[in-house]
């Protein structure tokens, strides 16, 4: 039997790719086992494809000692594929990792939604994205996403601010993350009793490359992602591209049609390659994670407000933001009224204020 320690080392080793070195983990009864079986084909001059690996083998063993050292320094953790600690469904995918570094505390059995898209959000975007993952994390759904700037940072805030629960993927080491916000929103998702996880080791600084292989993670762990805003080309469209090849369901957020913002998302839904989301409450119902007699009641309850001129107010309201002066004007209401009013909404979570006097709903 392997130990995670000796999964490490031959992980370290890169002496084959991934899926290959799971069937030598699969075969062998551990490191040893295989180390003596390269040393006698080496001598017979068999399996050529692994010649030098013996050397290689011995120096990942002592690097996979320092990873260790470093983990257990960090307060992380190391899980391997064999591990009761490593992600349900991500064994499930076509290549996961053999090993993943966590810091935090995962749910391995926990059900994940990632919610993911463009680094320059838009309004419209930060507001659909906030009462995605606020409503998930309301119904016991953990939000997933890739720490960026943009979606992904609103995702993991939205999910932490609503006392939920978030994972972070990264494609760095664990100490190796830039810059100081990406630290910041990870100290915050740690807090919260949430998870950083990643599959490579301790010192490996982000390249180009890795953020695609760090995607497939991000839908991997999870039962269904949702692209929030994205152009045709970026990582939440690589995201969603692993989901739909996972067989994991994908969802996307309609938007303005002359919004290059949504000209991924709206992409995605015209080629059935996501359905289309339009609330929360429709994808809980659709991936049999809530029954509709329950949840649609909740969502009426936005519209029980306390009289016909908060009724008016709310319905005047959009997701477009308005200027209190407009609101003012259009309804005919004196400004200290309608401050009054604004401000007990915005208590109970029916609009939000913005910069500015500007007020956008919520519900």
């Amino acid at each position: 039997m392997w130990s995670t320690d000796e999964v490490l080392a031959l992980t370290i080793s890169r002496i084959a790719p991934m899926p290959r070195l799971k069937s030598v983990i699969e075969n062998f009864k551990n490191f040893d086992h295989f180390l003596s079986f390269i040393v006698e084909n080496e001598r017979a001059h068999l399996f050529p494809d692994f010649v030098g690996s013996y050397e290689k083998l011995i120096f990942a063993r002592k690097e996979a000692e320092s990873q260790i050292f470093k983990a257990e320094s960090f307060h992380a953790k190391i899980v391997s594929f064999w591990d009761e600690d490593y992600p349900k469904l991500l064994k499930e995918i076509q290549y996961p990792p053999l090993i993943l570094f966590i810091k935090g505390n995962i749910e391995p059995n926990g059900t994940s939604i990632s919610m993911v898209g463009t680094r320059k959000n838009t309004q419209y975007g930060k507001l659909v994205a906030e009462n995605f993952a606020r409503f998930f994390v309301e119904n016991g759904i953990i939000i997933t996403s890739g720490l960026a700037y943009g979606i992904d940072t609103i995702s993991h805030l939205a999910a932490i601010e609503n006392k939920g629960k978030t994972y972070g993927i990264l494609a760095c080491g664990l100490d190796c993350v830039t810059p100081s916000l990406t630290r910041n929103l990870i100290d915050k998702i740690l807090e919260s009793d949430g998870a950083i996880i990643t599959e490579y080791k301790f010192g490996t600084k982000a390249l180009p490359g890795y953020f695609p292989q760090r995607n497939r993670i991000i839908s991997g762990i999870s039962i269904a992602t949702i692209v929030v805003e994205s152009d045709i080309k970026g990582g939440a469209m690589i995201t969603a591209r692993f989901a739909f090849d996972q067989n994991r369901e994908v969802f996307s957020i309609p938007g303005n049609i002359n919004s290059p913002k949504s000209r991924g998302t709206n992409f995605l839904i015209q080629n059935n390659y996501a359905k289309i989301a339009t609330s929360p409450e429709d994808v809980l119902i659709d991936l049999g994670l809530a029954d509709k007699d329950t949840l649609f009641p909740k969502a009426e309850e936005t519209t029980l407000l306390e009289d016909k001129t908060d009724t008016a107010i709310y319905e005047l309201i959009t997701s477009e933001p308005k200027h209190i002066d407009v609101i003012s004007e259009e309804l005919k209401l004196d400004i200290s009224d309608l401050l009054y009013r604004l401000l007990n909404m915005e208590f109970k979570g029916f609009i939000k204020q913005l910069p500015g006097k500007y007020y956008v709903r919520v519900k």
